[in-house]
């Protein structure tokens, strides 16, 4: 992460989502019972065909990354939504050292959950 003395003109919002893309980039990657089962099902229609096992490998990959990238842009709204329930300390905290308080990621997989259930 870049030097707190950089950081000081960029928004608390901002800040909370530097700090916890990394961990939440890896959740939303992670192949669920779909994930595994859609790259199953492609590596079956590959001993078939070369070309239909690429294809049906293609449309996973797709699949996939269209999952993750859909989580990911919960979380950020989560991210969002969560910063402006930090406290002035916290927000101190953030800036000085980058890190979020222990609560914060919890939080933002509740908010997650609420906004799915509303879908």
């Amino acid at each position: 992460m870049t030097q707190p003395e950089q950081m000081s003109n960029v928004t608390i919002e901002r800040l909370c989502w530097i700090a916890a893309r990394e961990q939440l980039n890896r959740k939303a990657h992670k192949a669920g019972l779909f994930g595994w089962l859609t790259a199953l099902g492609a590596g079956g229609i590959g001993r078939r065909s070369g070309s239909a096992a690429r294809t049906a490998a293609g449309i996973a990959g797709d699949l996939r990354r269209e999952s993750a990238s859909d989580k990911m842009r919960e979380y950020a709204f989560a991210v969002d939504d969560a910063a402006g329930t930090l406290s002035a300390a916290e927000r101190e905290q953030l800036r000085a050292t980058g890190e979020l308080p222990e609560w914060f990621l919890a939080d933002v997989e509740r908010r997650v959950a609420e906004m799915r259930k509303r879908r």
